[in-house]
């Protein structure tokens, strides 16, 4: 199976060592995917804020909920409107 992660790291070996412990997909301004250790702080209809590793990123939108959640993957559905890591 295709892993579009992997194949990008491999791809840009040279930079490696700058690349995060996680990765992010945005799709549209309606789904967003989330690898790695996540854990949600906090959760409304508005404001998701989660952490990852080394950092907490807040997704802002309206109607914004989870989809599916793993220990090491997040899903998030609705309307995005920004996202922000910290």
């Amino acid at each position: 199976m295709f892993n579009f992660f992997n194949e990008l790291k491999e791809k840009y070996l040279s930079i490696s060592n700058r690349i995060c412990p996680y990765q992010m997909v945005m799709m549209g301004d309606y789904l967003l995917y989330v690898e790695g250790n996540v854990t949600i702080m906090t959760l409304s209809a508005n404001n998701i804020v989660f952490k990852l590793k080394d950092c907490i990123c807040t997704v802002c939108g309206m109607g914004l909920g989870i989809k599916e959640i793993t220990e090491n993957t997040l899903t998030i559905i609705g309307k995005i409107s920004q996202i922000e890591r910290v």
